[in-house]
Parts: structure tokens; sequence; C-alpha cells
């Protein structure tokens, strides 16, 4: 484990190189990682089908469309429908690279932007269903399933493909999701300043965002930013490095059982 901190900390980890496009592509479980599975490929339709579905609906049962893209949940549903799909396209790009019959799979913007959503998508969506369930929902007014979809199924959603993928995770593109959040909170407070309102025609787009109470919202944002997001990357980085642990002490297993190595010691407990 402290070997896989110290290379977090590289100046290599902080950009988009990788020199393994199939991790973008592949189950995470499976023993060949160059070998691209259907029914991979078909849940990585299937979810992007699925939220791109409830993306319209809920933008086609809104009573105030006006406001619609002035919310956080609905810009980062919006931000996760759209790494979904190009989840589901990188796939198919790279068979498509193999199909004429190039040697090395190539790693494309496809993939780098692909993987800057996934990163902005998968903190996002633990901050929104986090801040709503703690700060925003009322008990006792009832839960749609609309507002479960975005607001719960959202993270559950983002935890489950970090399981399942072969996508990996960096600790120091933080600044990712850290940026897009700062500038929503910065357009939170154009938008105060300007002279926005919400859908209630309060001056203010959530409660915790109240630029006319000062003394709410930066303790708020200060703390979010600085302590808690960290935080929250920290542990879907350790989650990865779980799921990886998980998988290679799978592997491992199976291939002492193949060879008639069983009762060796394995060597998996040693975090690379």
């Amino acid at each position: 484990m402290k070997r896989a901190i110290q290379k977090e900390f590289q100046k290599s980890q902080f950009n988009f190189q990788h020199d393994k496009p199939h991790d973008f592509a592949i189950y995470a479980w499976q023993a060949d990682r160059e070998k691209i599975s259907g029914f991979f490929v078909f849940y990585r339709f299937l979810a992007a089908a699925f939220f791109l579905s409830v993306l319209v609906a809920n933008g086609s049962i809104s009573e105030t469309p006006t406001y619609f893209f002035i919310y956080l949940t609905n810009l980062g549903f919006i931000i996760q429908t759209l790494h979904l799909v190009l989840s589901a396209v990188v796939p198919i790009e790279i068979l498509l690279q193999k199909s004429n019959d190039e040697d090395n799979v190539k790693w494309t913007f496809l993939g780098r932007f692909s993987w800057f959503l996934y990163n902005v998508t998968n903190l996002i969506s633990l901050v929104i269903s986090v801040i709503y369930w703690i700060a925003l929902y009322t008990p006792g007014t009832g839960l749609t399933a609309m507002n479960f979809f975005v607001h719960g199924f959202n993270s559950i959603m983002s935890i489950g493909d970090i399981l399942v993928s072969g996508r990996p995770c960096r600790l120091m593109h933080f600044y990712q999701p850290f940026v897009v959040i700062l500038a929503y909170v910065a357009f939170s407070a154009i938008y105060w300043a300007a002279g926005g309102v919400n859908s209630d025609g309060l001056s203010y787009i959530y409660p915790v965002l109240n630029w006319d109470n000062l003394s709410l919202t930066v303790p708020f944002v200060t703390i979010g930013m600085l302590i808690i997001l960290p935080i929250v990357h920290a542990l879907l980085w350790s989650l990865h490095q779980l799921r990886d642990y998980a998988v290679r002490s799978r592997m491992r297993r199976k291939s002492f059982s193949q060879t008639g190595n069983v009762g060796e010691q394995n060597p998996v407990f040693e975090l690379a």
C-alpha cells in the first residue's frame, strides 16, 4: 500500500497518459485483459440507454424547465449520462482499431475525455446524494421514483461501475472534479449577484449556497471543498485499490489451482 501511495504522487500521475487502453473497455474481473466482452459492451449500452431515458423523462416532467440547468443535481446527472454514453463508445472504438489490423491500440482523445468524465462523475454523484439526503431532503414529504434516480441511484451506479469496470483512479486527478465543483460554486455566486432566483422564487439555488447568509455558506463551501471533497476522492481511490487487490487475489488463486500450487504462499497480499 505504501508503494501504491508513493506512486500516486509522481508527476506522471497528474496527466491522462495510460499505457493500457483496454482498461477502459473491459470487465475488471476477466482473466484476458485484452479481450472485450460482448456482455460488458451490452451492459455499457444498457446503462447509457437507461440514464439517457431518465434524463429525458426528468426534463420532460419538470414543472419549471426554465430553472432546470441551474441545479447541480441535473447538471451532475447530465455529466453522468454523457460519461456512460462515452463509456459505451470507447470499447467500440478499440474494436474498430483492432478490425483495421492495427498492432497497438491507440490511447485517443475519446478515452482521455471519458476518463475525465469518469473522475468527475464518481465524486459529484456522491456529493449530490450526501448533500441531498443530509441537508435538503425533508422526511415525511414522500419520495418519487425520479427523486430516487437522480439523488440515490446515481451514486449506486457510480459505486457499482467502479467495482465491475477495469478503469483506474488516480489521487492526483482530484483536481478535475474539484475544478468542476468550484466552477459551480462560482456560478451560484454570480447567479445570486445577478439577481437570479430558484424555481420557488428564492434568491439562492440551494439553502447551503445562500450568499445572503455568508455565516452558513462560507463555512459550508470552505469545509466542503478543502476537507470533504479530498476525503471522498481518497475513499474512491481506496475503493479502486480494493477492487484491484481482489481481482489480483482471484486471478492468482485461479492460477495456483491450475498449476497445482494451491498450498504455496500467496503473494497477493502485498499491495503494489
